[in-house]
């Protein structure tokens, strides 16, 4: 029996420790008051990303985006999925821009050389 005791006594002391280690606030410095919500998701919050190039090749691909960056339209590079809604295969890289830098970029990318 006082083994017994002893056990939820330990028990009841590590899980007290614990709760009391978890409900704790960390307080952060004023200059990271905010999180850092990371390259992709803080650009999420300008609307919605369009596609606007697609290639087979990594070394294009990355062409295309410095040129894109040359003309400080935000843009990024991405692995494109493995199939598509239809079911077939995808290989390569797209490009994304903001859906107000459309245009733009199209433009600019029309005008590239093949």
């Amino acid at each position: 029996m006082r083994m017994i005791f002893i056990y939820l006594a330990i028990f009841i002391a590590v899980y007290a420790a614990v709760s009391i280690l978890t409900r704790r606030k960390i307080e952060k410095p004023a200059d990271e008051a905010q999180p850092s919500r990371g390259r992709f998701r803080s650009k999420a919050e300008k609307g919605p990303w369009v596609q606007v190039y697609d290639t087979d090749a990594f070394e294009d691909a990355q062409g295309v985006l410095a040129r894109l960056q040359e003309e400080e339209i935000e843009c990024c590079l991405y692995e494109q999925g493995r199939k598509d809604v239809h079911g077939n295969p995808l290989k390569g890289f797209g490009i994304a821009v903001p859906r107000s830098s459309t245009p733009r970029a199209q433009n600019l990318i029309s005008r590239m050389p093949v």
